[in-house]
């Protein structure tokens, strides 16, 4: 199964003098079990594209098909494809609006009409890495790292088959992105599809997914990991990306054929 993008193209209030065009000329695939990072700078389009998937924008241009399903379907039902493609926003925690963390968790398989086992409960807890006494406190009264987990274990509690992550470590300090690519990297072993849209890509050395990065509303890229970085410096400041020095380490390594586990261990 997979999600199918054919000739998208979005404009925001087309036909009126605020008109502005989002998307150009999207075409991408993405097959279940593959992990894909979603980039370009602010303003490319990298949101009205993920709105697209899940069927929060409807195109008027072009198709999305999820497992067969057109968002643009009216014989479609959209909850069919927005319980299957999952979205854990950037600053998630900013949409919390119910008094307890149960509750929050909760709230999403409700408006689906899915019921959770008090197992598949406490099994999507273990998971986000929290314990059994947080569904009971104030989502409000945790730490930012201690959202976020809520936030996610909020989509998982509908099992989505896509799941796609919109600067998922924001705001976040070390040990709370560490735990939170922890997640991410438990997800793709159970066979999750996995998107991440990110400005920062450091992280995702070790994950190597597969590349898509827009520019100007349109595709700039659309490939391997190591093949975008291999792109070089000054072509990928074109693309709107800063080398890191781990980055520029990495780049050497591939040039000279060195592997990661040999680059990391210095």
């Amino acid at each position: 199964m997979s999600i199918e993008i054919r000739d998208l193209n979005y404009t925001y209030a087309e036909g009126t003098p605020f008109e502005s065009i989002a998307l150009k000329n999207i075409n991408w695939k993405i097959i279940e079990g593959e992990m894909w990072l979603l980039l370009g700078k602010t303003g490319s389009g990298k949101t009205t594209l993920i709105q697209n998937i899940n069927g929060l924008l409807i195109p008027k241009n072009g198709e999305v098909i999820v497992d067969g399903l057109k968002t643009s379907d009216k014989n479609v039902n959209i909850k069919d494809i927005r319980k299957n493609v999952g979205i854990v926003f950037q600053y998630p925690e900013n949409q919390f609006f119910l008094p307890t963390v149960l509750e929050e968790i909760l709230y999403a398989p409700k408006n689906f009409g899915i019921e959770i086992s008090k197992n598949e409960l406490l099994e999507i807890l273990k998971i986000v890495g929290l314990t059994p006494e947080f569904l009971t406190r104030n989502p409000f009264s945790l730490s930012g790292g201690e959202m976020r987990r809520v936030a996610i274990a909020s989509v998982l509690a509908y099992n989505p088959k896509y799941i796609v992550f919109d600067e998922p470590t924001v705001g976040l300090d070390y040990n709370g992105r560490k735990k939170i690519w922890q997640i991410i990297e438990n997800l793709r072993k159970a066979g999750k599809t996995i998107i991440i849209v990110t400005h920062w890509i450091d992280d995702l050395i070790s994950f190597k997914p597969k590349v898509l990065h827009i520019q100007n509303r349109e595709i700039s890229f659309k490939g391997e990991f190591n093949d975008f970085i291999m792109l070089g410096e000054e072509e990928l400041k074109k693309r709107s990306i800063s080398l890191s020095e781990k980055l520029k380490l990495y780049y050497c390594s591939l040039k000279n054929n060195i592997t990661l586990e040999k680059l990391f261990q210095y």
